[in-house]
């Protein structure tokens, strides 16, 4: 039997060059060491925004590119209107060729819009359900014209994460083959994938805006983040995201830094209304909201570099007028009570993904102790932590890290009944009824209002234990000039290295 890693290569696909001896040897790669593997290359299939997400953006084009600060500004798109509530026109970027040669025009986006539509690809790309989409067309060779059932807020906001591949390829290669051997317009162009390992890319000279400055970039997968720091530290890595607070001064050497941004996830111990009973009384999430000391969880498992959460939407669209619950054990103790839910016993469920999770657990298991609750805490292997997490599965708590996200009816779409990420399967209709509307208004003063509104009632029913926001933090080596988005993507083609 075969054990050697499976290595999936441009070359092998014949796009692959000698290398010219006379030229000047190339700077090393940028390499960056991500905490896991990609599971799929897929466009059309991302399951996390980095690592997945990260390449995705490097390899792929969208009509519409996501700035830092959340605004929009064009990328295949050069510009749109809307000639009606309902319709969406944009004009193409002209000249622009995909990697294989194929030429980007309205029907790549049309073959690539219907993708998204088909399973298993509409289980992660949103943008028909999201938007109400019911029909893309191509009006000429570059204009393309969106049709949704009803007036789309946020189309701008998933068409930056629909990403349009070649036509041709799409249609006659296996889906297996897309996500194995991925082939976009973007910045930079795929090498090679050996699994477990490392994905490496190269700078598409082709690419519409020039070719990128750094050259080749090598994203590595290394699970322990003890290692990842040693190597950033020996200078053998040169970007490690998402540190912790605990380990950030770690990256610190002669060769590297930490760097931090104000971060977006929000992270939290979600309570699962499809679970035990007690947990579907709000009066009983309330009491376990003031049970738990999050500032002081903060000051010492954070170190106090993380933000407590003061509502389900990320600055600076959040209500200013909502405070955290506030330690109160004397007031958790009366909720419960009140409720007739004293007692009982819970699960809270985590994996390793954040480094903290466990102590985080066990801390609020602790605080649960005191007001009589008895707090199992249960490690999940990643893939069936995932797995439970979609199914909506768990039978009480979960530590999760939700939303890098800085739009305020997309961020608060997940808490409707009906959305694939309502991990704690929250239901409100009056909470459902209020978002429909405002996804609809278009005065923004008055979607605003409703906004609000149902920013307020979510918060107040407690779908989750609010503790707070990461930091976003990443280790960078001194070569590398770079600046990381609060949202945890990672976009190299924005970099370059320092010149001395």
């Amino acid at each position: 039997m075969n054990d050697r890693p499976i290595l999936l290569s441009r070359r092998a696909f014949g796009f692959g060059a000698a290398a010219l001896p006379f030229l000047a040897a190339p700077a090393r790669p940028v390499v960056v060491a991500s905490d896991e593997d990609v599971t799929t290359l897929d466009p059309h299939l991302i399951r996390n925004n980095h690592p997945i997400g990260s390449i995705i953006w490097s390899i792929f084009d969208s009509l519409v590119r996501r700035r830092p600060d959340g605004t929009h500004e064009p990328r295949l798109a050069l510009a749109w209107e809307q000639p009606t509530p309902n319709t969406w026109r944009f004009h193409l970027r002209p000249n622009v060729r995909f990697q294989n040669s194929e030429a980007f025009d309205s029907q790549a986006v049309v073959v690539s819009v219907n993708r998204m539509n088909i399973s298993p690809f509409n289980g992660e790309s949103q943008l028909w359900q999201q938007t109400n989409l019911r029909q893309v067309a191509a009006l000429d060779p570059l204009t393309v014209e969106f049709t949704t059932a009803g007036p789309a807020l946020t189309m701008l906001y998933w068409l930056e994460e629909a990403f349009i591949g070649p036509p041709r390829y799409l249609a006659e290669t296996s889906p297996a083959m897309i996500g194995a051997h991925p082939i976009g317009s973007g910045p930079y162009s795929f090498v090679e994938w050996q699994q477990g390992d490392h994905v490496t890319l190269t700078a598409n000279d082709a690419h519409w805006a020039g070719p990128p400055s750094i050259r080749d970039v090598i994203f590595r997968a290394v699970p322990e983040q003890s290692s990842r720091l040693n190597e950033l530290k020996a200078g053998s890595v040169d970007l490690v995201p998402g540190l912790d607070p605990d380990n950030a001064g770690s990256a610190v050497s002669g060769l590297s830094r930490a760097v931090q941004v104000p971060g977006l996830r929000k992270m939290h111990m979600g309570f699962s209304q499809s679970g035990i009973t007690p947990l579907k009384d709000r009066r009983v999430r309330q009491a376990i909201n003031h049970a738990v000391d999050v500032a002081t969880m903060i000051d010492t498992l954070e170190r106090g570099m993380a933000t407590p959460l003061v509502s389900v939407l990320n600055p600076p669209n959040n209500d200013p007028s909502l405070r955290p619950f506030g330690y109160d054990p004397a007031r958790a103790a009366a909720l419960l009570r009140e409720a007739g839910h004293e007692g009982f016993a819970v699960e809270i469920a985590f994996d390793s993904k954040y480094s903290d999770a466990l102590e985080s657990c066990e801390v609020a298991a602790a605080y649960l102790g005191a007001i009589g609750l008895l707090a199992n805490v249960v490690a999940y292997e990643s893939g069936h932590f995932a797995e439970t997490l979609r199914a909506r599965a768990f039978p009480g708590l979960y530590f999760y890290g939700f939303g890098a996200l800085i739009e305020p009816l997309v961020e608060l779409v997940i808490f409707t009944s009906d959305a694939v990420d309502n991990a704690s399967a929250y239901h409100n209709p009056a909470f459902d009824r209020l978002v429909k509307t405002a996804s609809v208004t278009q005065d923004e003063t008055a979607r605003i209002a409703l906004l609000r509104q149902a920013e307020r009632m979510v918060w107040e029913d407690c779908p989750w234990l609010y503790l707070w926001h990461l930091p976003e933090i990443n280790g960078l080596s001194k070569r590398l000039l770079y600046t990381p988005r609060a949202d945890e993507y990672v976009e190299l083609y924005q970099a370059r290295l320092a010149t001395s």
